[in-house]
């Protein structure tokens, strides 16, 4: 249940590809399982090509009113992958992910430990929602110290993968019920509660609280942060961005931990809580 209510909790919810971390981290994740024979190769290598045709630029040729070049090429990496996996030992999935580690650790970029130690000062509790396999996403999460977890789940029955998956959080409505999933029994005060990302999906969570930064957007969520006034940021002023955000606003900027930690050299548009991309 989502409350205005202040007494009860506030969230910040954050995405990991192209957000917390460059490009996907299900690549390294897909390259350990066919190195390690764990899934079958070809389907394998059909769902790297569906991500890559994604964050390799396809998308550009997307406008503002045109949400296709995500969902699909999401669908598509979620059918090849869950090919790929079908009767994979569970064991081995997660020693493939073990063996991934390193490398997708790498992809995290530079900001994200501080950002997570300034959404915990002002309070928030920390939930990360990709649309990555979860395998991969919770070591993330540990990595930087969020709190919970959530990404796209395979079916595992008697410890073999049935080539379904349980949770879909890259396609329409996927990160909505994350969500919900997220805050199941404990009703949060979605007017002081913040998201980040970079995607269409994203705007699911957007439209959930009351503070969003659209980051490095996609064309499509560009043009629905130009329409509904949300914040912008990238790599570069990000942080700043986020400090200002919170030390202005009335209710987490009270936090002691996070009192004088406005950056006034954020510069922003002339609309209404939009802060402009450098």
């Amino acid at each position: 249940m989502i409350s205005h209510a202040h007494s009860h909790a506030r969230i910040a919810v954050l995405d990991l590809d192209g957000t917390l971390a460059e490009g996907s981290l299900a690549t390294p994740f897909v390259d350990s399982l066919i190195a390690g024979g764990v899934c079958e190769p070809a389907a394998g290598r059909a769902a790297l090509a569906a991500i890559a045709g994604y964050h390799d630029g396809d998308a550009e040729d997307a406008g503002p009113g045109d949400a296709a070049a995500h969902a699909p090429t999401a669908a598509a990496f979620y059918a090849h992958f869950a090919r790929a996996l079908e009767g994979a030992d569970r064991t081995d999935v997660e020693r493939a992910a073990e063996a991934a580690w390193p490398a997708a650790r790498k992809k995290i970029l530079p900001f994200a430990d501080e950002l997570v130690r300034l959404l915990h000062a002002a309070g928030l509790r920390t939930v990360l929602i990709s649309g990555s396999p979860y395998e991969i996403v919770r070591r993330a999460a540990a990595e930087l110290g969020i709190g919970e977890a959530h990404g796209m789940r395979a079916e595992f029955r008697r410890g073999r993968c049935t080539g379904a998956l349980t949770t879909t959080p890259a396609l329409p409505g996927g990160k909505r019920a994350a969500l919900r999933t997220a805050t199941k029994g404990s009703p949060v005060d979605r007017r002081n509660s913040f998201a980040i990302g970079n995607s269409p999906s994203d705007a699911e969570v957007f439209e959930q609280v009351g503070l969003a930064v659209a980051f490095e957007p996609d064309p499509v969520l560009r043009g629905w942060a130009m329409d509904r006034d949300w914040i912008t940021a990238d790599r570069r002023n990000v942080l700043a961005v986020c400090q200002d955000l919170i030390a202005t606003h009335p209710v987490l900027g009270a936090t002691p931990e996070t009192t004088g930690k406005t950056s006034r050299d954020t510069s922003r548009d002339s609309g209404p809580g939009v802060a402009s991309r450098r």
